[in-house]
């Protein structure tokens, strides 16, 4: 979903069950997760909030963005090696 918001204004992001990748197309966010750790967001960046966590973000200037579901990591094409020592 694609979004906008003006200078000051705030908008809630929800992780959620899967997580939730905000990407800023335009502008610059201030946001702050829900660790308490504080990140500057610029066009053209991505910021993951985790399944289960909130963040609070302020536009800073007007801002385009999209929302949509973090996505899932890749599977392994092949198993770890275990058991394997350098001779």
């Amino acid at each position: 979903m694609e979004c906008c918001l003006e200078k000051g204004e705030l908008i809630r992001l929800d992780g959620g069950k899967g997580g939730l990748q905000l990407h800023c197309l335009a502008g610059t966010f201030w946001l702050t997760s829900g660790n308490g750790a504080d990140y500057l967001i610029h066009a053209g960046q991505r910021f993951v909030i985790p399944a289960g966590q909130l963040a609070v973000a302020e536009a800073l200037e007007a801002v385009d963005f999209r929302l949509g579901e973090s996505l899932p990591a890749r599977p392994l094409l092949h198993r770890p090696l275990t058991g394997f020592v350098a001779c």
